[in-house]
Protein backbone atom coordinates (compact mmCIF):
# COMPACT_ATOMS: atom_id res chain seq x y z
CA UNK A 1 0.00 0.00 0.00
CA UNK A 2 1.29 3.40 -0.98
CA UNK A 3 -0.37 6.94 0.41
CA UNK A 4 0.24 10.46 -0.43
CA UNK A 5 0.94 13.56 1.57
CA UNK A 6 -0.59 16.49 -0.82
CA UNK A 7 0.59 20.05 -0.45
CA UNK A 8 -2.07 22.71 -0.49
CA UNK A 9 -1.38 25.78 -2.39
CA UNK A 10 0.20 25.48 -5.90
CA UNK A 11 -0.07 22.08 -6.12
CA UNK A 12 -3.70 21.03 -5.01
CA UNK A 13 -5.83 24.50 -5.16
CA UNK A 14 -3.95 27.80 -7.14
CA UNK A 15 -3.91 30.29 -4.54
CA UNK A 16 -5.31 31.57 -1.19
CA UNK A 17 -8.85 31.76 -2.94
CA UNK A 18 -8.31 27.88 -2.95
CA UNK A 19 -9.15 27.85 -6.58
CA UNK A 20 -9.20 23.71 -7.74
CA UNK A 21 -6.66 22.56 -10.11
CA UNK A 22 -9.26 20.38 -12.08
CA UNK A 23 -6.47 17.68 -12.52
CA UNK A 24 -6.43 17.91 -8.50
CA UNK A 25 -9.42 16.77 -8.22
CA UNK A 26 -9.31 14.14 -10.40
CA UNK A 27 -5.89 12.76 -8.61
CA UNK A 28 -8.03 12.61 -5.37
CA UNK A 29 -11.25 11.23 -7.10
CA UNK A 30 -9.11 8.44 -7.95
CA UNK A 31 -7.36 7.99 -5.00
CA UNK A 32 -10.30 7.47 -3.08
CA UNK A 33 -11.60 4.74 -6.24
CA UNK A 34 -8.82 2.91 -5.78
CA UNK A 35 -8.53 3.45 -1.44
CA UNK A 36 -5.56 4.80 -1.29
CA UNK A 37 -4.88 6.90 1.57
CA UNK A 38 -4.24 10.51 1.35
CA UNK A 39 -4.07 13.56 3.01
CA UNK A 40 -4.12 17.63 2.76
CA UNK A 41 -0.83 17.88 4.46
CA UNK A 42 -0.83 21.71 4.11
CA UNK A 43 1.19 24.59 5.99
CA UNK A 44 -1.74 26.83 6.48
CA UNK A 45 -1.93 29.62 8.87
CA UNK A 46 -4.69 32.10 7.65
CA UNK A 47 -7.78 29.33 8.30
CA UNK A 48 -9.12 27.64 11.29
CA UNK A 49 -8.85 23.56 10.94
CA UNK A 50 -12.56 23.07 10.17
CA UNK A 51 -13.42 26.35 7.95
CA UNK A 52 -10.72 25.05 6.05
CA UNK A 53 -11.99 21.74 5.93
CA UNK A 54 -15.55 23.23 5.01
CA UNK A 55 -13.61 25.54 2.17
CA UNK A 56 -12.02 22.27 0.32
CA UNK A 57 -15.33 20.34 0.72
CA UNK A 58 -16.73 23.00 -0.89
CA UNK A 59 -14.20 23.06 -3.58
CA UNK A 60 -14.80 19.47 -4.41
CA UNK A 61 -12.37 17.87 -2.51
CA UNK A 62 -12.82 14.75 -0.45
CA UNK A 63 -11.56 16.33 3.24
CA UNK A 64 -12.55 15.54 6.91
CA UNK A 65 -10.54 15.56 10.03
CA UNK A 66 -8.81 12.54 9.19
CA UNK A 67 -7.69 13.96 5.69
CA UNK A 68 -6.44 17.24 6.95
CA UNK A 69 -3.00 18.30 8.67
CA UNK A 70 -2.07 21.60 9.44
CA UNK A 71 -0.20 23.97 11.91
CA UNK A 72 -2.95 24.69 14.23
CA UNK A 73 -3.70 21.28 15.25
CA UNK A 74 0.21 20.82 16.13
CA UNK A 75 0.63 24.36 17.62
CA UNK A 76 -2.38 23.65 20.04
CA UNK A 77 -1.07 20.76 21.22
CA UNK A 78 2.95 21.90 21.61
CA UNK A 79 1.93 24.92 22.94
CA UNK A 80 -0.05 23.24 25.48
CA UNK A 81 2.73 20.95 26.79
CA UNK A 82 4.83 23.90 26.97
CA UNK A 83 2.96 25.46 29.73
CA UNK A 84 2.10 28.24 27.22
CA UNK A 85 -0.63 30.76 28.33
CA UNK A 86 -0.61 33.82 26.63
CA UNK A 87 0.90 35.22 23.71
CA UNK A 88 0.98 37.33 20.55
CA UNK A 89 0.15 35.42 17.27
CA UNK A 90 1.32 37.52 13.97
CA UNK A 91 -1.53 36.46 11.59
CA UNK A 92 -5.32 36.42 10.86
CA UNK A 93 -7.91 36.94 12.99
CA UNK A 94 -9.66 33.70 12.13
CA UNK A 95 -6.29 31.70 13.80
CA UNK A 96 -6.43 34.17 16.67
CA UNK A 97 -10.02 33.10 17.10
CA UNK A 98 -9.20 29.58 17.27
CA UNK A 99 -6.06 29.89 19.88
CA UNK A 100 -8.58 31.68 21.80
CA UNK A 101 -11.41 28.66 21.49
CA UNK A 102 -8.33 26.24 22.61
CA UNK A 103 -7.67 28.85 25.94
CA UNK A 104 -4.88 30.88 25.53
CA UNK A 105 -4.71 34.35 26.40
CA UNK A 106 -3.88 36.12 22.66
CA UNK A 107 -2.98 39.61 23.41
CA UNK A 108 -1.71 42.92 20.98
CA UNK A 109 1.09 43.86 23.70
CA UNK A 110 4.70 42.28 24.48
CA UNK A 111 3.54 40.89 27.73
CA UNK A 112 3.13 37.72 26.68
CA UNK A 113 5.13 34.02 26.64
CA UNK A 114 5.34 33.12 23.14
CA UNK A 115 5.25 34.38 19.99
CA UNK A 116 3.61 32.75 16.99
CA UNK A 117 4.46 33.80 13.79
CA UNK A 118 1.39 33.39 10.65
CA UNK A 119 0.78 34.57 7.46
CA UNK A 120 -0.13 38.57 8.20
CA UNK A 121 -0.31 40.25 5.03
CA UNK A 122 -1.12 43.34 7.09
CA UNK A 123 2.20 43.11 8.75
CA UNK A 124 3.89 46.48 10.25
CA UNK A 125 6.87 48.13 11.49
CA UNK A 126 4.69 48.41 14.83
CA UNK A 127 3.91 44.93 14.99
CA UNK A 128 7.51 43.65 14.33
CA UNK A 129 8.31 46.07 17.49
CA UNK A 130 6.00 44.37 19.32
CA UNK A 131 7.11 41.14 18.86
CA UNK A 132 11.18 41.74 18.97
CA UNK A 133 10.30 43.49 22.10
CA UNK A 134 8.32 40.29 24.03
CA UNK A 135 11.32 38.39 22.56
CA UNK A 136 14.24 40.90 23.90
CA UNK A 137 12.40 41.91 26.34
CA UNK A 138 10.28 39.70 27.97
CA UNK A 139 12.29 36.56 26.57
CA UNK A 140 9.30 34.70 25.20
CA UNK A 141 9.48 32.11 22.80
CA UNK A 142 9.66 31.90 18.99
CA UNK A 143 7.49 30.00 17.36
CA UNK A 144 6.70 29.69 13.70
CA UNK A 145 3.45 27.65 11.80
CA UNK A 146 6.06 26.63 9.00
CA UNK A 147 9.17 27.68 7.69
CA UNK A 148 8.16 28.45 3.88
CA UNK A 149 10.77 31.03 1.72
CA UNK A 150 7.93 31.97 -0.47
CA UNK A 151 4.10 32.47 -0.90
CA UNK A 152 2.72 32.70 -4.41
CA UNK A 153 0.05 35.57 -3.88
CA UNK A 154 -2.80 35.78 -6.38
CA UNK A 155 -1.66 38.40 -8.50
CA UNK A 156 0.82 35.91 -9.39
CA UNK A 157 3.75 37.77 -7.63
CA UNK A 158 5.35 36.18 -4.83
CA UNK A 159 6.21 37.54 -1.48
CA UNK A 160 8.16 36.94 1.63
CA UNK A 161 6.50 34.12 3.55
CA UNK A 162 6.24 32.78 7.43
CA UNK A 163 9.22 31.18 7.54
CA UNK A 164 11.21 34.16 6.44
CA UNK A 165 9.32 36.51 8.98
CA UNK A 166 10.00 34.05 11.72
CA UNK A 167 13.76 34.01 10.64
CA UNK A 168 14.41 37.79 10.40
CA UNK A 169 12.61 37.60 13.77
CA UNK A 170 15.06 35.03 15.32
CA UNK A 171 17.93 37.34 13.73
CA UNK A 172 16.88 40.16 15.72
CA UNK A 173 16.24 38.70 18.83
CA UNK A 174 19.13 35.90 19.10
CA UNK A 175 16.74 33.42 19.70
CA UNK A 176 15.92 30.21 18.21
CA UNK A 177 12.29 29.56 16.28
CA UNK A 178 10.39 26.19 16.88
CA UNK A 179 8.24 25.26 14.09
CA UNK A 180 5.13 23.26 14.01
CA UNK A 181 3.94 22.67 10.68
CA UNK A 182 6.65 20.86 7.81
CA UNK A 183 9.42 20.09 7.40
CA UNK A 184 9.27 19.33 11.75
CA UNK A 185 9.41 15.85 12.82
CA UNK A 186 6.44 16.29 14.41
CA UNK A 187 4.46 17.15 11.73
CA UNK A 188 5.21 14.28 9.31
CA UNK A 189 4.75 11.85 12.33
CA UNK A 190 1.30 13.00 12.58
CA UNK A 191 1.23 12.65 8.68
CA UNK A 192 1.85 8.93 8.75
CA UNK A 193 -0.40 8.70 11.40
CA UNK A 194 -3.11 9.49 9.76
CA UNK A 195 -2.45 7.91 6.32
CA UNK A 196 -1.68 4.86 8.64
CA UNK A 197 1.43 3.84 6.80
CA UNK A 198 4.90 3.58 8.48
CA UNK A 199 7.14 3.06 6.29
CA UNK A 200 8.50 6.42 4.03
CA UNK A 201 9.36 4.55 0.68
CA UNK A 202 5.90 3.80 0.43
CA UNK A 203 4.91 7.50 0.83
CA UNK A 204 4.65 10.12 -1.66
CA UNK A 205 5.55 14.37 -0.40
CA UNK A 206 4.05 15.90 -3.19
CA UNK A 207 4.66 19.91 -3.63
CA UNK A 208 5.58 23.37 -5.47
CA UNK A 209 8.04 23.63 -2.58
CA UNK A 210 11.02 21.95 -3.23
CA UNK A 211 12.62 23.19 0.12
CA UNK A 212 10.77 22.96 3.07
CA UNK A 213 8.27 20.07 2.06
CA UNK A 214 10.47 18.07 -0.28
CA UNK A 215 14.05 18.41 0.39
CA UNK A 216 14.23 19.13 4.26
CA UNK A 217 10.82 16.95 4.50
CA UNK A 218 13.03 13.65 2.99
CA UNK A 219 16.03 14.28 5.66
CA UNK A 220 13.52 14.08 8.12
CA UNK A 221 10.83 11.83 7.11
CA UNK A 222 12.84 10.14 4.41
CA UNK A 223 9.61 9.75 1.96
CA UNK A 224 9.41 9.78 -1.54
CA UNK A 225 9.55 13.49 -3.05
CA UNK A 226 7.52 15.17 -5.94
CA UNK A 227 8.04 18.79 -7.62
CA UNK A 228 5.57 19.55 -9.04
CA UNK A 229 5.51 23.45 -11.38
CA UNK A 230 1.70 24.44 -10.44
CA UNK A 231 2.77 26.82 -8.06
CA UNK A 232 5.49 28.86 -7.31
CA UNK A 233 8.38 27.90 -9.26
CA UNK A 234 7.85 27.36 -12.77
CA UNK A 235 10.97 25.96 -13.98
CA UNK A 236 13.33 23.67 -12.15
CA UNK A 237 16.30 26.50 -12.10
CA UNK A 238 15.47 26.26 -8.10
CA UNK A 239 16.62 23.11 -7.94
CA UNK A 240 20.52 23.76 -8.63
CA UNK A 241 20.66 25.26 -5.03
CA UNK A 242 19.99 21.86 -3.49
CA UNK A 243 21.97 18.96 -2.40
CA UNK A 244 21.89 16.39 -4.85
CA UNK A 245 20.83 13.68 -3.00
CA UNK A 246 17.56 15.85 -1.24
CA UNK A 247 16.54 16.92 -4.72
CA UNK A 248 13.13 15.24 -5.95
CA UNK A 249 12.64 11.66 -7.15
CA UNK A 250 10.24 13.38 -9.56
CA UNK A 251 9.41 16.74 -11.27
CA UNK A 252 6.04 17.26 -13.33
CA UNK A 253 4.30 19.86 -15.13
CA UNK A 254 1.32 19.90 -12.26
CA UNK A 255 0.16 16.80 -9.81
CA UNK A 256 -1.59 15.03 -12.64
CA UNK A 257 1.96 13.61 -13.17
CA UNK A 258 1.54 11.10 -10.35
CA UNK A 259 -1.03 9.16 -12.04
CA UNK A 260 2.22 7.88 -13.30
CA UNK A 261 2.82 6.74 -10.28
CA UNK A 262 -0.25 4.95 -9.53
CA UNK A 263 0.12 2.96 -13.14
CA UNK A 264 4.12 1.73 -11.52
CA UNK A 265 5.08 3.08 -14.67
CA UNK A 266 8.34 5.36 -12.82
CA UNK A 267 9.37 2.84 -10.47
Amino acid sequence: MIGFLLDLEGTLVKDKSYTPFEEALEFTKELDRRNIPWIVATNNSTEKPPQLIEILREKGFNVNERKLLSPSLLARDFLKREGVNSLYFMGTDRVKEFFKEEGFEVRDDHNVEAVVVGRDREINYSKLKTVTSALVLNDAKLFSFHMNRLILDPDGLVGPSVGAIATALSYAANKPVVSFGKPSKEYFERAFELLGIKEPDKIYMVSDDPFTDLAEGKKVAGFKTVFVLSGKYKDTKVLDSIEPTLRPDYVFPDISGCFKLLEGGLG
